[in-house]
């Protein structure tokens, strides 16, 4: 038993080491000033309401949720596996990242700050390591679609419950003005192509 409970800590904290070098290449991206940036805004991206309380949910259950993810996965072969899906999914979003960067308009951050100021000072946080550069398409939208079909993979009936969590991420995304309307779709099915695909040509 102890051994089972160190193999699973030990996990969790390759999990985190993995979620915060891994996120260094997106910033990489991210901070890249060529080729220009475009923008995707419409009116439907006018009608939705900032609200930063949104953030708890965007930041606050996405990574626990990644951590439940490399949780569910049974053995270390099949959590060698479960990385190399996620870092295929890095790889890929990079390269769309410094090819064809998105940006979000500036005037998005220049919000009404008295309403909510917890909110806003962890959203403050978030925003001084997420430049304007976002990409398209959402990075956590894709993420929480594999989080959500590793989990199912590997615990169906949790991953049945777990399905509200990429719609829940790519609704707070939205909230907190993080992107376009345009970005969460693609996020979403660039997700799954990577998880199938993965499943079908290497694990």
């Amino acid at each position: 038993i102890l051994l089972i409970l160190f193999d699973r800590i030990l996990e969790l904290f390759i999990t985190v080491v993995l979620i915060v070098g891994g996120y260094q290449f997106y910033f990489w991206a991210q901070r890249r000033t060529w080729p220009p940036a475009r923008y995707f805004e419409t009116r439907f991206d006018e009608m939705i309401d900032f609200d930063p309380r949104w953030v708890w949910i965007y930041s606050g259950l996405y990574y626990p949720m990644i951590l439940l993810a490399a949780l569910s996965v049974p053995s270390w072969q099949a959590y060698a596996y479960a990385v190399g899906c996620f870092l295929t999914l890095l790889a890929v979003q990079v390269v769309i990242f410094a090819a064809w960067p998105t940006a979000i308009p500036a005037h998005w951050r220049y919000v009404e700050r008295d309403k909510h100021p917890h909110s806003m000072r962890m959203l403050d946080l978030v925003w001084s390591y997420d430049k304007l550069r976002n990409g398209l398409p959402s990075m956590h939208v894709s993420v929480a679609m594999m989080v959500d079909l590793t989990i199912w993979q590997n615990w169906p009936v949790a991953g049945y419950v777990g399905g509200l969590f990429p719609l829940l991420i790519a609704t707070s995304a939205l909230k907190t003005k993080q992107h376009f309307v345009a970005d969460v779709v693609p996020g979403a099915l660039l997700g799954i192509a990577v998880f199938f695909g993965w499943r079908y040509f290497v694990a």
